[in-house]
Order: structure tokens, then C-alpha cells, then sequence
């Protein structure tokens, strides 16, 4: 082989540019002169043919010393240029044709060539590459953060067998609510029985129950479901076994324990399967251990909260009893391979109008049943699909104008480069190779970018899920897998292009000569392709107005909704969660006396002020019930409902609920005194319209039901028992001895109103309880501030991320806009420096370049507001009192756009003024 730096020393001319500089050129040029002879040997040439080839690529050496130093620039030092286009001859040239190997082996060494410059390049401008790294880091992380959350929500199939056979059935009564419902008791036998599209159909019902280890009792949620569950979803148990038929019956006391009570209780010890434990004050064989990640019920479902352990379904009679009432059961089946969903829907509902008819004659003859089956996986998400998809779409938004600020960082690099540009195409490289070896430097930064957004978005996939709300479902399925992997690299890669293709092609327009005896000072192609990034900026204005007009728009949702008056007072107030074991507490009278009693001890305890019982609790939903209103017919076939509580003690005072007229319940609403009733405001309104409700009567269920009159002795505001921001719904309440069968409320709210700080009672509490069942836990004890927040959390969640969102989205934009004025002043310096010479005033200068600013920032943010108004009615259901076109958020919007703006504006157009005059002058 050839001594090319002998060579190129031989032939090259004095450049006069210092030793260590000629030295360099003379390597980097001898470098090229061997990849050439390397590339011609690979492709069949002699060695005497391939060394013609390699010199042939200069032939006029005087030429290539006069163009070094007519440049005279620094670029002479990072000169790395490659011949990547080489002439070879006809027989040469066909036969790389005709083999694809030769081909593949071309474009290989091409493409590693690039990348070695490529690298090369990126070391030599440190500065640079790290504010573009660190940007592409901030987008490329954000993204596949998010994408981890989608892709284990809604993209990760449910980890059961085949999940896409799985459905959950409902019932639906169209005359009561639009929504579906759970399925009463008698109802599931009936389902199984008379469909023939599943393969099986099994019920689940949660419920507390009081573990007891070591003398102290908690509370833990246990799932009653059938023997077909745990078959139908295909799991088995990480040790021993899961409920037989024969298990599922009443009497039969066996325990499976979820993986994380295995843990935490019983130390991880294998051993516990085959002996007892005690649940509700009775010895429970364990015979199973469920996997690690197993969850069901499933968040979304009926009885979303995920089960600790799981006891058999074993319907009682007391169960079997409410036939046409009492809709309180899950039903999940799996469908025949055959059957596709809608020969199932069919055939549930034929199903459903068969087990209608078999209710008794007083159910109301307006509920019409009908079945709803829908995918397991379809009910899982819908929830949460919105928001997702709209998290998703605003971190996309945040990736393009991060590509749009690196884009502008690489134009401001491409007109430094123009002379090496201009030496490389002088040298013989095609344009076709230059945008390709510019895209290629552009990929490797946005893959150095991807690697420390990983970084990033796995700090940031852990934050979201800790701080995700309960409404959010599969959280434990949220992780950074290959799937997340593979949209990282297809997305940096992507990005990659996207930012790399503008300053690529302009970068490659330079005109030769004018590059080549340009000063230095690379204003050429800084002035020809300033359309470029002025266009750039302006997306990045209108990409962040619409960001940031969506955060706005939820961010005054959220002010509104803490504006909302719930119907009570939450400051002061601690709740806690009691469970009495049925086997303990078998009849009706010593659920009263348990409760009564613990009442009368709560309000006696020094500092509060008043303390009851509550079948629910405000902002959690509860029990509904039709009623039929005395002498009030129904109209539109419409049968009237209400949430419905049952209270004792001092419940409505303990909350601070206005009473309005009437009275509160006292003492002497007892099981012997006659039926009473208070309602809330809305509900007098509506049936007693220009009326007084005091001494109305309305019953429970249609008129023809043989339940006792209620007399309304109450009326008390309005109560937010759903969401805050859900329609308020009539609301009633009825003492505990009057509100039927007390047995069906073993588990109560117990609600305190404290003089001081709410959670000093706590121990308070906890002694009154022990001193009357020392084996009752209290549990979930938190204050009603706690209950309000966990009730705005989903909102909260949405704004709090998609506000970083946009903070980060008008930062960028703001770096973007003082980034182009910064570069366009320094590029005018000779033009200010003519016009101040002239006269012109420093407040001249800050006008001409505040407004060459403001002018881009006008521009993208009106392009943003037609966007922002167009893409925000895609918000409908997340907005809470506010439209999407609320003129109050745009102008907010517009007004802190533009004032970051005009700030990034001031900084380069200060230092516009600040020009010398003669400085200036001399700059050319």
C-alpha cells in the first residue's frame, strides 16, 4: 500500500497555516487518499488501478493549497472530510452493480465512515453537543415515559389466558339509569343456566373481613368469587390450590392469600398453606397462594379495589333471598371459541328478559332487564383511554418543538460549517452524500439524547406511577419493557430525521467560491436560510400556545372545582372504616347496640364536638334506591331514584350539612317509632315544587310495593356523593333502626367532628372502640380533607402533568425565539453598526430587533390559538365549568406567551445596542 502522508506531504504546496494545522490537513487528507485505494481493492481493482483511482480525486494541488488559504478559517482544523464519491471503472462499476453483497458491503463501509465523522465532529463541539443532547433528552425521555404508561394501561394485554375472551356481564334497567349494574344473586345460577355462547360464568363479590394475628385484629379486603374464577382466568396458584365445586357452598371456611398478604402477614412462608387462620373471628383452612402481580378484581370492574385475599362465593340464603333487588354481584365469563360477541350479547339478553319475568310481582314493572356484555379488557380502560391518549398527544407536541429548537441549534452550526462544506464538495462529495452524512450526525445526537431520556423517563415512569391515581388501572404493569425500548429507538431515529433534514439541505446549498472566500463569518447561508429558522420558530410558538392553552384550560377546571361547594364542611373532620363479623354480630339488635354505643363513646370524647355512622361517605358514591312519591304519579315511564344512607348518631351534624327546614334525627327515631325521612334541598325541589316537603311521604320502590310510608321530618342541603364534578343527584337519609335490615350493614363510616386537629383523636378512637369488641379493627382512618383530595386526584393528576408540560414547552420556545434573534444580531453587527454611525438611536435598534421578534412570536401564536381552539374540543369531557373556547384562558394564555416572549426578545436586542459604531465597521 502506498505511503499516503508521504504523498500528500510531497504534492501539497505550503499552506502557511502553522505546523500543527498543515499536519492535520495532511493527515485527514491522506486518510481519505487510503479510504479510497481501500474502497477500489474491496471492488476488484489492482493494486496500481486502485492508487490511479485515489490520486485522480485532486488533480490540481496548487488549486486545493490556493483554496486552503484563501480561507484562512479555523474550519481548516476540524477538517474531516471524506471521499465518499468515487469514479471507478465501467467493469467495476457493473460488477458492484450486479452483486448485492458488494453493494451491502459499500453502503456499510459508507455508513461507518459517517458515523466516525459523525462522532468526530460531536467531540469537537462540546458545548454544542451537549445542549442538544441534554434538549433531545428532555423530549425523547418525557415521550417514553408516558409511552411506558400506555403501553402497560392500554396497549399490555391483561395478564390472564386469551384475555380477549374474557367479558364482564352487567344488567341494565333503562327506566331507573342509563348506566349498567352489577348483577343480583339469584341472577348469576340464572345466567350460567340459561345461555349456551360461554364457556363459563362465575361471580365475585368484595368485602371486608378482620384477619386476627397475634391477638390484634385488621381489616383486610377479601374478594368472595366463585370455583370458576381462578379457571376461567387461566392463573394458578404460586403454591398449593384454588376452590373446588364442592368448596363453593355455604359453610365451607377456605382462604387463598394474595402474594402481598403472604408477604407482609405471614413472612413469605410456604408453610401457611395447610394450617388455619382466623378471619371474622373463624378458622379458615389456607389452601392457596396467588402469584406475585395477580390482581382481581380488576381496577375498572365492579368492585375495583383489588382483593388481599380470596374466600369462596358460597351464596348464603340471606343472598338468594333478593331476587329483583339487591344488584350487588360482578359476573365474568369467558366466551366459546366459536361465539363472537355479538351471538353473545344476543343470547345474554334473551337470558336477561327469561330471569325478568321470574322476580316477584312487586318489583316494578317499569325495569325492562337487559344484559350488557362487554371485553374485560374494553371496561379496564375505558376510563383512562382520554386522558392517556391526551397525555400522549402533549408530550408529542413537547417532542416536536424540542426537535424544532435542535433544529435551529444545527442551522446555526451549518452556517459555521459552510467552508468545510464547500472543501468536501470541492474534494468530490455529492450532495446526496453530504445530506446523508449530515442526517447520520443528526441520528447519532438524538440517540445520544434517547440513551440519558431512558435514564430520565425511568426516574419519571416510577414518579408517575407513585403518584398515578386509583382510577388508573395496571399500574404494576407499568415498566419500561422491550416494547418501550423499541418506541425509544424508532423514535429517537425518527426524531433524528426530523430535526436533521432542514439544516442538511441548507448546509448543502452553499454556493463554493462564495463559501471559500468568505471571511469566516458564515453569514451567507445564515442570511439565505433565515426563512428557515424564523419558520421554526413560529411552530414553536403555536406547538407551546396550544400546550399551554391546554393546561390553562384544565388548570381553571381544576380552580373551579375547589370552588364547588360539596354540601359539607371537610376541615376537622376525621373518618375511619369499621367491619362487624356477621358470626358475631348475627341479629339485627346487636348491630344497633354496637353501633348506638359506639356513637354515644365518640361524642363524649373530650374536644368532640359531634360523631355518627354512615352506610357511605360523601364523594364515594353508595347505595341508590327508586322511590315512589306519595300522590306523585309517574311520569315518562321513568321511575324516580336516589343515593340513599342510612345513618345514626350525629352523622349530618358531624359533616356540618345545613339543615335547611325540618329537623335532624334524634334518638327517638328508633326501629318502634314511626318511618322518617330527610332529604336534600334539590330533591324537594323536584317533587315538591313551590311546596313545603315538611310532612310529604314518599316509599321505597314503585307505588305498587308493599313497603311502609316515610314522613319527611328534614330537608338539608345538597351533598356531592359522587365526583365534584358529576351532576348532584336527590339525595336521602334515614336512621339506621328504620333503614331495613341492619344485617346488611355490618361495615359503617364512622364520621368525627374534632375541635382541634383531626387526627389527635386517632388513639382517642381507637380506645373507645377496643373498650367495647377489642377484636373490631378501625381501619382507613383519614380525615374528610383527605376524602376531597382523593376525590379531585384524577383532575390533579391530569393538569399537574400536562402544566410541566407546558412549562417546559414555553421554555423551549422562549430558548428557541432568543436563540434566533441572538444569531441574527450577530450576524447584523456590520448592518447596526452602519445604522448607529447614521444616527440611529439605541432605542431605534431595540425597536427594530424587539420587533423582528414579536413579529415571529404574533405569528405563532395566532397559528396556536386556531389550533388550541380546534384540538380543545377534544377536551369536552375533561373541562369542568369552563368551555373549551374560554376567552378568559386564552387571553391568560396569549398574555404570558407573549411576555416570555417579548423577555427573550429584550436580552439579544440589549445587546444590539451596545454596539460600537467602529467595531462594527471593521467587522467585515
Amino acid at each position: 500500500m502506498p505511503d499516503w502522508k508521504q504523498y500528500v506531504r510531497a504534492h501539497l504546496p505550503p499552506l502557511g497555516l502553522g505546523g500543527a494545522r498543515e499536519q492535520e490537513i495532511i493527515e485527514e487528507l491522506a486518510q481519505q487518499l487510503e479510504d479510497c485505494y481501500a474502497d477500489a481493492i474491496a471492488h476488484g481493482a489492482r493494486d496500481v488501478e486502485a492508487a490511479t483511482r485515489a490520486t485522480a480525486q485532486i488533480p490540481d494541488w496548487q488549486a486545493l493549497g490556493r483554496e486552503f488559504r484563501e480561507a484562512e478559517q479555523p474550519m481548516a482544523e476540524r477538517l474531516a472530510t471524506k471521499l465518499d464519491h468515487y469514479s471507478f471503472p465501467a467493469n467495476i462499476e457493473s460488477a458492484a452493480r450486479n452483486s448485492v453483497a458488494r453493494k451491502g458491503a459499500l453502503l456499510m463501509n459508507h455508513l461507518w465512515q459517517d458515523v466516525r465523522y459523525g462522532w468526530r465532529m460531536l467531540a469537537r463541539q462540546p458545548a454544542f453537543t451537549v445542549v442538544a443532547v441534554l434538549t433531545l433528552a428532555l423530549g425523547i425521555g418525557a415521550s417514553t415515559a408516558i409511552f411506558s404508561v400506555v403501553n402497560g394501561v392500554l396497549l399490555r394485554p391483561l395478564p390472564f389466558r386469551d384475555p380477549s375472551r374474557l367479558v364482564i356481564l352487567q344488567v341494565a334497567a333503562r327506566k331507573i339509569q342509563p348506566q349498567p349494574f352489577p348483577v343480583s344473586a339469584p341472577d348469576i345460577d340464572d345466567f350460567r343456566r340459561l345461555t349456551r355462547s360461554f364457556e363459563d360464568l362465575s361471580g365475585f363479590s368484595n368485602q371486608s373481613m378482620n384477619l386476627t394475628r397475634g391477638g390484634a385484629a385488621e381489616q383486610v379486603m377479601a374478594a368472595r368469587t366463585g370455583a370458576g374464577v381462578f379457571p376461567l382466568l387461566g392463573i394458578r396458584p404460586l403454591y398449593g390450590r384454588t376452590f373446588t365445586p364442592e368448596e363453593d357452598r355455604p359453610g365451607q371456611t377456605v382462604v387463598v392469600l394474595g402474594y402481598g398478604v403472604w408477604q407482609q402477614r405471614f413472612g413469605g412462608d410456604a408453610g401457611i398453606v395447610g394450617q388455619t387462620i382466623t378471619l371474622d373471628r373463624q378458622p379458615y383452612l389456607v389452601i392457596g397462594i396467588m402469584p406475585q402481580g395477580f390482581q382481581f378484581p380488576v381496577r375498572g370492574t365492579e368492585y375495583s379495589q383489588p382483593a388481599q385475599l380470596w374466600v369462596p362465593l358460597a351464596l348464603t340464603p340471606f343472598d338468594l333471598k333478593y331476587r329483583g333487588d339487591n344488584f350487588n354481584f360482578g359476573v365474568i365469563g369467558r366466551l366459546k371459541p366459536a361465539a363472537s360477541l355479538a351471538q353473545v350479547r344476543e343470547d345474554a339478553n334473551l337470558a336477561a328478559q327469561r330471569i325478568r319475568e321470574s322476580y316477584p310481582p312487586e318489583t316494578p314493572k317499569e325495569i325492562k332487564l337487559e344484559a350488557v356484555v362487554t371485553p374485560l379488557g374494553e371496561m379496564v380502560v375505558s376510563g383512562v383511554r382520554t386522558l392517556l391518549l391526551l397525555l400522549l398527544g402533549a408530550v408529542v407536541f413537547l417532542l416536536l418543538i424540542v426537535c424544532a429548537n435542535v433544529s435551529n441549534l444545527l442551522l446555526s452550526r451549518a452556517a459555521q460549517r459552510q467552508k468545510e462544506i464547500a472543501i468536501r464538495v470541492s474534494l468530490g462529495a455529492t450532495r446526496r452524500r453530504l445530506i446523508l452524512q449530515l442526517l447520520v450526525e443528526s441520528v447519532l445526537l438524538s440517540l445520544t439524547g434517547a440513551v440519558l431520556g431512558l435514564l430520565l423517563a425511568r426516574w419519571g415512569t416510577n414518579l408517575l406511577v407513585a403518584a398515578a391515581p386509583v382510577t388508573i388501572p395496571q399500574t404494576q404493569a407499568i415498566h419500561m419493557d422491550s416494547r418501550v425500548l423499541a418506541f425509544t429507538f424508532t423514535l429517537s431515529i425518527l426524531a433524528g430525521l426530523l430535526f436533521g433534514l432542514a439544516p442538511a439541505f441548507a448546509a448543502t446549498r452553499a454556493d463554493l467560491h462564495q463559501s471559500l472566500k468568505e471571511g469566516g463569518r458564515g453569514g451567507n447561508i445564515g442570511r439565505r436560510h433565515s426563512l428557515v429558522r424564523s419558520t421554526l420558530v413560529v411552530a414553536q410558538m403555536g406547538l407551546a400556545l396550544v400546550l399551554i392553552s391546554g393546561a390553562g384550560l384544565l388548570i381553571r377546571s381544576f380552580v373551579r372545582l375547589l370552588d364547588t361547594d360539596p354540601g359539607f364542611r371537610a376541615q376537622h373532620v376525621l373518618t375511619a372504616a369499621t367491619a362487624l363479623p356477621r358470626e358475631d354480630y348475627p341479629k339485627p339488635d346487636q348491630v344497633l347496640g354496637f353501633y348506638r354505643a359506639l356513637s354515644r363513646k365518640l361524642s363524649n370524647l373530650p374536644g368532640v364536638e359531634a360523631a355518627g355512622f354512615s352506610t357511605d361517605l360523601p364523594l364515594e358514591g353508595g347505595w341508590t334506591r327508586v322511590f315512589t312519591v306519595e300522590e306523585r304519579p309517574v311520569t315518562g315511564g321513568t321511575l324516580p331514584m336516589d343515593f340513599h344512607s342510612a345513618v345514626i348518631g350525629n352523622y349530618l351534624q358531624a359533616l356540618s350539612i345545613p339543615l335547611k327546614r325540618g329537623r335532624y334525627f334524634t334518638e327517638q327515631d328508633d326501629e318502634r317509632a314511626p318511618g322518617v325521612v330527610i332529604i336534600s334541598e334539590s330533591m324537594a325541589r323536584r317533587f315538591w315544587p313551590g311546596e313545603d316537603a315538611i310532612g310529604k311521604r314518599l316509599k321505597w320502590g314503585a307505588a305498587q310495593s308493599t313497603n311502609p310510608w316515610l314522613t319527611i321530618v328534614g330537608v338539608v342541603g345538597d351533598v356531592k356523593q359522587g365526583a365534584i364534578d358529576a351532576e348532584t343527584m336527590p339525595h336521602s337519609y334515614q336512621p339506621l333502626p328504620q333503614g331495613g335490615d341492619a344485617i346488611s350493614f355490618l361495615g359503617a363510616q364512622a364520621v368525627v367532628r374534632a375541635e382541634m386537629n383531626p387526627t389527635s383523636i386517632t388513639s382517642a378512637l381507637r380506645g373507645a372502640l377496643q373498650s367495647i369488641d377489642p377484636n373490631v379493627p378501625l381501619v382507613n382512618i383519614r380525615t374528610m380533607d383527605d376524602v376531597v383530595a382523593q376525590s379531585n386526584a384524577p383532575r390533579r393528576f391530569t393538569m399537574f402533568l400536562l402544566a410541566i408540560f407546558a412549562g417546559a414547552a414555553l421554555f423551549l420556545a422562549a430558548i428557541g425565539i432568543y436563540g434566533v434573534l441572538a444569531y441574527a444580531v450577530a450576524q447584523q453587527t456590520h448592518e447596526i453598526g452602519v445604522r448607529m454611525a447614521l444616527g440611529a438611536q439605541p432605542r431605534d435598534v431595540l425597536r427594530l430587533v424587539v420587533g423582528q421578534g414579536m413579529r415571529l412570536a404574533a405569528i405563532g401564536a395566532g397559528l396556536g390559538v386556531a389550533a388550541a381552539l380546534f384540538l380543545s374540543r377534544l377536551m369536552v369531557g375533561m373541562l369542568y365549568e369552563v368551555k373549551p373556547s374560554d376567552p378568559v384562558t386564552f387571553a391568560s394564555v396569549l398574555t404570558v406567551l407573549l411576555t416570555v416572549a417579548l423577555l427573550a426578545c429584550y436580552i439579544p436586542a440589549r445587546r444590539a445596542t451596545r454596539v460600537d459604531p467602529l467595531d462594527a465597521l471593521r467587522y467585515e
